[in-house]
């Protein structure tokens, strides 16, 4: 990149129905090797909503204009498209990632704090949902998925299925509620369909298991003691023993901000090979995958 970063969030997201969601976490560090703190809705309330990260980003994260920030969010941002030439089938007459949120945002706009199960609903022989099986599903996966597989940053569940704790469908769908609402916001870009270079706040779809392998952690953070030593190989301070900051939702989002930081002027992550121009207008990437 060719302006540097002085600020690294990481968030945590969620898919879930209601307003506010305790699985939702973010968590924000500076440039140098300051540790990452968590960051509470500045509502005041004790969990986030969808729409109040939404606000926080598109406002600079309430650090002011001359600050520029790396954002990850642990979802995923499009859909297979490569594979088949075709997100859905032909009947969905869709074949660019933007048009792709904006279709999700006009099925899924009454739903509260940016929902995406309606759409899910609306095309369901394509998803495999509880009590369910479309006629047409498959779990189809992206270029990155597939190449986050074979580099083994991670095992990869495929949107359409939303069956059990690993599904990543609806996350998916309410995160492209949100980006629908951010792109072309002024001084907002969403990794890598935009040009990364002059915005002050730039988004990309990440994989914190990937994050956590960086540090040399695999699985789920149990204490602080673990988190401390993933977040040292990833050249960062320890947190404080005493915060309270160990649930599963929590150590990723403040993983995610130290790997984010650790790894961001590396060209290598910027320009992975696969990323092809079809790819990036389609599909997109997980930023962290080569």
């Amino acid at each position: 990149m060719e302006k540097s970063f002085s600020h690294f969030v990481g968030i945590d997201w969620s898919g879930a129905k209601g307003k506010r969601h305790s699985g939702l976490a973010v968590a924000l560090c500076g440039a140098g090797v300051t540790a990452p703190r968590l960051i509470s809705p500045p509502s005041g309330h004790k969990y986030w909503s969808r729409i109040e990260v939404a606000d926080w980003l598109k406002n600079g994260c309430g650090l002011g204009v001359s600050t520029r920030m790396l954002v990850g969010i642990d979802s995923a941002f499009s859909m297979p498209f490569m594979d088949k030439g075709a997100y859905l089938d032909a009947t969905f007459d869709v074949s660019h990632v933007k048009p792709l949120w904006k279709a999700v945002e006009s099925a899924c706009e009454p739903a509260v704090d940016l929902y995406g199960g309606a759409f899910a609903v609306s095309h369901k022989c394509h998803y495999h949902q509880p009590g369910a099986k479309g006629g047409s599903f498959s779990r189809r996966m992206r270029v990155t998925e597939s190449r986050a597989v074979e580099t083994g940053a991670g095992p990869c569940e495929s949107v359409f299925h939303l069956i059990g704790p690993s599904q990543v469908g609806l996350s998916g769908l309410s995160t492209m509620r949100m980006l629908a609402r951010l792109s072309g916001y002024p001084g907002v870009a969403v990794w890598p369909y935009d040009s990364a270079v002059e915005a002050n706040v730039v988004l990309t779809e990440i994989y914190a298991a990937n994050f956590a392998q960086m540090g040399g952690h695999r699985g789920k953070f149990r204490d602080s003691r673990a988190l401390n030593d993933a977040l040292a190989n990833l050249g960062s301070r320890k947190i404080r023993s005493g915060d309270k900051t160990l649930s599963d939702d929590a150590a990723d989002a403040l993983v995610t901000a130290a790997a984010l930081r650790h790894i961001a002027d590396s060209r290598k992550y910027w320009h992975p090979a696969a990323l092809s121009t079809k790819v990036r207008e389609t599909e997109g990437w997980i930023f962290g995958v080569t």
